[in-house]
């Protein structure tokens, strides 16, 4: 049972997107990730299990210790295959459940974002990062911010 409201995998994966943890992304897919790709990796991450999350979310360097990271260094993301690190079915649980909950899977979508709104609240998806903003193709940079990341995903102009 949870009786920390923090502790929810919801208050998790909805705290604002900081731009440390986007640039890690960045780093980990070649230098591009957008707003799905970003959203999609946060729901991988939660699967690296709840330490691997936690620390992710306050250091995104330590995902350089995760096996599923250690795995996709020194390949292109061209080549993972099935091992990209994005989760997007998981994005879709809640909804299927809604819908079977309510015996209207076919036609729940919009009942279940208006209680996805009710919940959060203010809480916006597609929030717009925080924090220090960065060039993530400055090698300089990166190697200070993300020093283990940015050796096992150097960016190319060619990717």
């Amino acid at each position: 049972m949870i009786t920390n409201r923090t502790d929810t995998s919801d208050q998790l994966t909805n705290r604002p997107k900081r731009h440390a943890l986007v640039a890690a992304a960045e780093r980990i897919f070649g230098g591009r990730c957008s707003d799905d790709d970003f959203c999609y990796f946060g729901l991988w991450m939660v699967g690296l299990g709840k330490e691997a999350f936690r620390r992710a979310v306050l250091d995104p360097d330590t995902l350089a210790d995760t096996p599923d990271v250690m795995r996709l260094a020194g390949r292109t993301w061209r080549s993972w295959g099935g091992d990209w690190p994005g989760w997007e079915s998981l994005d879709y649980v809640a909804l299927e459940a809604f819908g079977l909950v309510t015996q209207d899977p076919d036609e729940c979508g919009d009942a279940f974002y208006a209680a996805v709104r009710t919940r959060r609240g203010d809480q916006a998806v597609g929030q717009v990062p925080t924090g220090e903003r960065w060039n993530v193709w400055d090698e300089e940079e990166a190697a200070r911010r993300l020093p283990r990341l940015s050796v096992m995903f150097p960016l190319s102009a060619d990717e």
